[in-house]
């Protein structure tokens, strides 16, 4: 991954869920209560990016098995868990707030918790994003992640059909079934 530095003024950091509860009202939204879990558990690290004493963004990771309802791209029926290596993390929410953005603080975000991820034996970072989503595709890409696969789900009334990739065994993670693919069960 390229190296962004951190813009002048800024820091970013691994964050306790403590100090990241005490930002929270500087949110749109309510961080859900399983990634503090997971944070307090040691499953999951937030790397956050700090003006002064204002949140400007963070980015998630987690470890291990990733069940589909963290990865599902706001839609839950679409959930595709991930299973990943030792050497493995899945990046499950990034987040710039609008005040902070155009700052490359993203990319500075993300090349800061790589660093930091890799001193502690991380090789592989995994994310996922809806194909659609033109915008984050060209951010990721910026970034340098490869794009390994595609999968997909379509589903129409009572018709349904996905999609898998077959991916490479060097990969560092592989993929289950979608949530909302009940195929496996009708054919059984």
């Amino acid at each position: 991954m390229p190296r962004t530095p951190i813009p002048d003024g800024y820091t970013v950091d691994s964050c306790s869920s403590d100090r990241l509860r005490s930002h929270a009202h500087e949110l749109e939204y309510q961080i859900p209560e399983r990634d503090f879990e997971m944070l307090d558990a040691g499953h999951a690290r937030c790397f956050t990016a700090f003006q002064a004493n204002s949140l400007a963004g963070f980015a998630w990771v987690a470890f291990g098995d990733i069940p589909g309802q963290m990865n599902h791209d706001g839609k839950p029926e679409t959930g595709l868990p991930i299973q990943l290596s030792d050497d493995a993390a899945f990046v499950f929410q990034v987040l710039v707030l609008p005040a902070y953005r155009g700052r490359r603080l993203y990319a500075a975000i993300m090349s800061q918790m790589a660093d930091q991820l890799q001193t502690d034996g991380i090789q592989t970072l995994v994310l996922t994003t809806e194909g659609s989503n033109q915008r984050a595709l060209k951010a990721v890409d910026r970034m340098g992640f490869q794009n390994v696969a595609q999968a997909s789900l379509f589903r129409l009334g009572p018709l349904c059909r996905a999609k898998y990739p077959t991916l490479p065994n060097e990969i560092g993670f592989t993929i289950g079934r979608y949530v909302g693919d009940d195929t496996a069960a009708q054919s059984s």
